[in-house]
């Protein structure tokens, strides 16, 4: 029997046109493709470059931005730190300006930059004036991170080694908004190639410019790097925070922790202000210190699986500070210089203090007051202000300093009898530099980022550090016109110090004169710096610095001209100096010419001698006969100082 025929009112509707039913199908398929291949597309940007170092999380360690919502505070102020942007990823909003297009040459090598979508990518080629000349570029490599956002920020180049990256020869300098070649930047010995560093961060600056790090060595030169974040965040300081943020997803438990716990502190997470004084400066001593692996396998350990050190633990696990004034420690010290002769004097005066910048831990540890188990690196400075307007946090940024550090009451809160009668104890008015506590009791004997740095090993100034390790001490670093004679017979009349027998030029001349004319390139470096330090200026005078530093333009070490040329700038006449401290010998030759004889015009018939340890005459010129006999003792030996 047939069906009954559909009447035709309703025939369409029962069913479509064929060609409608095959423009659904078709949509439908279409409509499908696109899904697979929007997912298939998804899928692929979700997976992380292979040719770089990535930020991989970890469920155990929340990363910063967990933080935020319950702390906005602090938060904020360490997103404008600069620990925040130790290492950060390159983008146009945070490299060097005007990068696109540049063009920079260094050993006979042109490296040119420009700006593709939205990285930044290196081509290079040979000079054409060299023998490997040509015009064919290299294949362009990816600028991937940059390192450094205060003073100087470098750059790390993909290298085609799986995630290994390669230094980028040159480096911003950002308060003189110029580029400078990376080697340049460091206090090396002359003619020291640094051009090439390939996996120099991923086994080298991941340890301490970014949190977490796992340096993933694999074969040769091949990293698998990862990191919890880049730069130094939350975790670094609060160790992992998984318990802690899991406790507190309920915000009736954080308001009772507000309530009921008070200044007792969570226990699920590291906070460096509860921790006592040896603990809470190791938090900061992970990084800011000179340390060494306890053995061979605990550094194999490290570059393929990163370090295990939280805050709050009492050592730092694989790793040692490496304190030459300990005892305790000369059987591993010993190791180490046979491994490397030259480790300690790279890094440590002839007595053990430090000499280089960013080993803070160091010096506070082997101080006095660390013994009390009270003094640690938050004694003079804080990670977190209280304010946090803009002005407040601009200033706070630069240093870290805690309200008052600065006005001495980070050392008056323990020693109050001083406090009473400051210049009964200082010998120098109050507020001037010779009454400041740091001045004294932390003097600028170290160096780094081309410039002098504090000591952080509180010790009151003697002459026996100038004359046994050559270290320059407090009081001839502000009175740069005086012998060590001089000082020694101030503190013998001051303090009761017994005064030392002394080399025949040490009782005459100006120990700034000796040290910058026949000192190391390190002293040098110091003394330099110290002519253009404003207390140094007001105590000395400042007119017949410029001989001095004029002639140091010419030195072998480029950071010690740079610092020269700086404190040259902060004489007076000599604001607008224009010199190139990388320049060809010849260049910088021609400088310091030009510099000392513009300070032999500023000197008028009219005008005082100078002192005569000073060794300038009337006429702004050197003694002859002194100055080619120290310029004849300078110690030449190679100085390399690890920063």
């Amino acid at each position: 029997m047939e069906p009954p025929e559909t009447p035709a009112s309703t025939r369409a509707f029962a069913r479509p046109p064929r060609f409608l039913a095959w423009l659904l199908v078709l949509a439908v398929c279409v409509g499908g493709l696109l899904t697979l291949l929007t997912a298939r597309q998804a899928g692929r940007d979700d997976r992380p470059p292979s040719d770089r170092p990535i930020v991989e999380a970890r469920l155990e360690t929340p990363t910063s931005a967990t933080c935020r919502s319950c702390h906005p505070g602090e938060f904020g102020s360490w997103h404008a730190s600069f620990h925040r942007t130790m290492t950060q990823e390159a983008r146009p909003a945070n490299v060097a300006p005007d990068m696109d297009g540049l063009e920079l040459e260094l050993e006979e090598i042109i490296y040119r930059v420009d700006l593709e979508g939205d990285a930044y990518v290196v081509r290079t080629r040979p000079n054409r004036g060299s023998s490997a000349g040509g015009d064919a570029w290299s294949e362009p490599r990816e600028i991937v991170l940059t390192t450094g956002s205060h003073h100087q920020q470098n750059y790390w180049l993909t290298t085609g080694e799986g995630r290994t990256v390669e230094a980028f020869p040159f480096g911003w300098l950002i308060a003189d908004q110029r580029w400078a070649p990376v080697g340049d930047t460091f206090l090396n010995p002359p003619g020291l190639k640094t051009s090439r560093v390939i996996g120099g961060w991923n086994n080298g600056c991941i340890n301490c410019h970014s949190t977490h790090g796992v340096p993933g060595y694999l074969d040769g030169a091949e990293f698998d790097t990862r990191v919890q974040e880049f730069g130094i965040a939350c975790a670094s300081c609060h160790g992992d925070a998984a318990e802690h943020v899991r406790k507190h997803r309920d915000p009736w438990t954080r308001y009772a922790a507000r309530i009921f716990d008070g200044d007792a502190g969570d226990p699920t997470i590291a906070n460096p202000a509860r921790m006592s004084g040896p603990e809470s400066a190791l938090a900061c001593g992970q990084c800011h210190s000179i340390w060494a692996f306890e053995s061979v396998e605990a550094a194999v350990r490290w570059n393929r699986e990163g370090g295990d050190f939280r805050p709050g633990e009492p050592d730092l696990g694989e790793r040692f500070v490496v304190q030459p004034t300990e005892g305790a420690s000369n059987e591993r010290i010993r190791r180490l210089s046979e491994a490397n002769p030259h480790f300690l004097e790279d890094s440590y005066w002839g007595d053990g203090m430090v000499r280089v910048t960013g080993r803070e831990y160091n010096g506070v540890a082997a101080s006095p007051c660390f013994k009390g188990n009270q003094f640690s690196c938050l004694s003079c400075h804080e990670m977190h202000p209280a304010k946090t307007d803009p002005a407040t946090i601009l200033e706070w940024r630069v240093n870290q300093m805690s309200p008052g550090a600065r006005e001495d009451r980070a050392c008056l809160q323990c020693h109050e009898s001083i406090a009473a009668d400051i210049p009964a104890h200082t010998k120098h008015a109050v507020g001037s530099a010779g009454s400041r506590c740091y001045d004294c009791h932390m003097p600028h004997t170290g160096f780094g980022l081309m410039r002098a740095v504090r000591s952080h090993q509180v010790t009151s100034p003697n002459v026996r550090e100038s004359l046994d390790h050559g270290r320059p001490n407090a009081c001839n670093l502000c009175h740069l016109d005086k012998p060590l004679g001089w000082t020694a017979d101030t503190l013998r009349d001051w303090f009761g110090h017994e005064r030392p027998a002394l080399p025949a030029d040490d009782e005459r001349i100006s120990a700034a004169a000796k040290w910058l004319l026949s000192g190391d390139a390190g002293q040098r470096g110091i003394v330099a710096w110290a002519m253009g330090w404003k207390p140094a200026q007001e105590a000395s005078g400042a007119d017949w610095l410029a001989p001095y530093l004029a002639v140091t333009l010419n030195d072998p070490y480029s950071a010690v001209r740079y610092v020269a040329w700086k404190s040259l700038l902060a004489v007076p006449g000599f604001a607008d100096f224009a010199f190139d401290y990388t320049a060809p010998d010849d260049a910088t030759f021609d400088a310091a010419q030009r510099a000392y004889g513009q300070a032999m015009r500023r000197r008028r018939p009219g005008d005082p001698a100078p002192p005569p340890a000073t060794l300038i005459d009337r006429s702004g010129r050197f003694f002859p006969a002194d100055y080619d006999r120290l310029l004849d003792q300078r110690d030449n030996r190679p100085i390399f100082l690890v920063e």
